[in-house]
């Protein structure tokens, strides 16, 4: 039955393009991806425009059976949105991944889990405040999220796998693409951490700057709440953090170190807008304690 489902939302996420909330709409038209597969594929192109009726065309059942059978040569695990597999807080989310490309154990989101974000060239107070909070929070057994990015994400993965602890790695490419260049390593230390790696996109797909927005909204989909350690105003973790608010999740940042510097401008607007100002870890525990630890 799972992979049943898996090669429907494969042959799907071919046919509409990934994150493309239509999947959604369409399986609750019909009922299921495989009562989609048997409608669409059998002639009711009631669902479809003019853009998707000639991918139709390309797009085969075969196909996606042969992205299974490749994951499952290049240990590469898949779920799809349902099976038990599936992380439950994303599952909430208004637009979930209908399937997840993955190496590691999902199972480490069961747990309190939170996003730590922020940009590509944190400054050095920034790098040693991330770490340290990394690494407090994560000792009392919670999961960290984080971009698989240069900068703070790059802090936040290398401070969990350094003292032993579980964290999630979310990409912007296929998973077995690397990148960054060179993230191999930091990859297998996850998974020996007991903590996983994921993307959306299809193996062997290259990153656009058009893969981040959605991507983002899985970073935010996946915990109960982000942090934000430092934003420009053009910074991307403005955008997770926003799908965390749109979500109903917590937001929390660093409050600007320089009042002035533009490097901060972001994370000034998020304390404007109700944001919960962190300068250890238990201005994050306060907010869990008691509810889930």
């Amino acid at each position: 039955m799972k992979e049943k489902m898996d090669r429907y939302n494969l042959w799907l996420t071919q046919l509409f393009g990934t994150a493309n909330p239509k999947i959604h709409k369409v399986n609750e038209f019909y009922g299921s991806p495989a009562k989609s597969y048997e409608a669409i594929s059998g002639g009711d192109l009631s669902t479809l425009d003019k853009n998707e009726k000639q991918r139709l065309e390309y797009v085969t059942i075969d196909k996606a059976d042969r992205w299974l059978d490749y994951c499952d040569k290049a240990d590469i695990s898949v779920c799809s949105l349902g099976s038990p597999e599936y992380p439950k807080l994303l599952a909430e989310i208004y637009d979930p991944p209908s399937i997840l490309f993955y190496r590691g154990d999902l199972s480490c989101l069961d747990v309190l889990s939170l996003t730590f974000v922020g940009t590509r060239k944190p400054s050095e107070y920034i790098r040693k405040l991330c770490s340290r909070i990394t690494r407090d929070i994560g000792r009392l057994d919670i999961t960290i999220v984080s971009g698989m990015a240069h900068g703070v994400d790059e802090c936040v993965h290398t401070a969990c796998v350094n003292n032993g602890l579980r964290t999630v790695g979310v990409l912007a490419c296929g998973i077995d693409v690397d990148y960054p260049y060179g993230s191999k390593v930091l990859r297998e230390k996850i998974i020996m951490n007991g903590g996983a790696y994921m993307s959306e996109v299809l193996p062997n797909t290259q990153t656009t700057p058009e893969a981040f927005n959605p991507r983002n909204r899985i970073l935010a989909g996946l915990t109960r709440g982000t942090a934000v350690f430092q934003a420009a105003m053009n910074s991307g973790s403005l955008i997770t953090a926003s799908y965390a608010l749109d979500e109903g999740r917590d937001v929390f940042c660093v409050p600007p170190p320089e009042l002035f510097s533009p490097d901060y401008d972001g994370v000034s607007g998020l304390l404007d807008d109700g944001a919960i100002p962190i300068f250890n870890h238990d201005d994050i525990l306060k907010e869990y304690v008691g509810v889930y630890l």
